[in-house]
């Protein structure tokens, strides 16, 4: 029989970034949660030059214990940052790897395959900018996704959560920013389509 009051979780929502502050915002809180759950400590991130990845990603190492010694940046050129968090945080960056299945994995080191694959409290938090170019049967089980929309103001951004750790991190993160949950969807205009198609790629620009 199911019970009476069945504990309600979160697996997606949608949410409105009005500015550059509201985008650290959602990396500070994302932090604690992340760091609260041993079982969720994979963040893909998936959106166009610019959407604010490495932004977010800033925010959020900056608020974990020992990130006020990290100086977090895209690490497109290196393809990965290592940040002296508790837990330590892995940041990497697929934009230049190649686009074909597979390829972004096999130009990777074996070194985020490894991380991936580790399971326990004493895993490293991971964090992949271009998510979207790993073959999804190396993604944990536990993880949250997070894909920049196309918006004419501000920044719009759904969060999915797979497994139930990720889950407990998504409702973490809805309660300490529900004034950001909004039942917007993006809108489909030619102009916010060209804004993050990656065709208008720009090797300086801050992703």
């Amino acid at each position: 029989m199911a019970p009476a009051n069945p504990v309600q979780t979160t697996s997606a929502l949608t949410l409105r970034l009005p500015g550059h502050d509201d985008t650290l915002r959602l990396g500070r809180t994302l932090a604690r949660a992340l760091a609260a759950e041993a079982g969720a400590r994979t963040l893909l991130l998936t959106g166009g030059l610019g959407a604010g990845k490495t932004t977010l990603v800033r925010g959020l190492v900056e608020a974990l214990p020992g990130g006020d010694a990290a100086e977090v940046s895209s690490p497109s050129f290196n393809i990965c940052n290592m940040y002296p968090t508790r837990p330590e945080t892995a940041h990497y960056d697929l934009y230049r790897l190649e686009q074909a299945p597979g390829a972004a994995l096999a130009v990777a080191d074996d070194a985020l395959l490894d991380l991936l694959e580790t399971e326990g409290p004493r895993r490293a938090l991971v964090i992949v900018e271009w998510a979207e170019r790993l073959p999804a049967d190396v993604l944990p089980p536990d993880r949250l996704e997070l894909t920049w929309l196309p918006a004419t103001h501000g920044r719009l951004i759904t969060a999915i959560a797979r497994g139930e750790a990720a889950r407990r991190v998504l409702d973490a993160t809805a309660r300490e920013v529900a004034d950001l949950v909004t039942s917007e969807t993006a809108p489909v205009t030619a102009a916010d389509t060209a804004t993050q198609a990656p065709a208008a790629r720009n090797d300086q620009a801050n992703t």
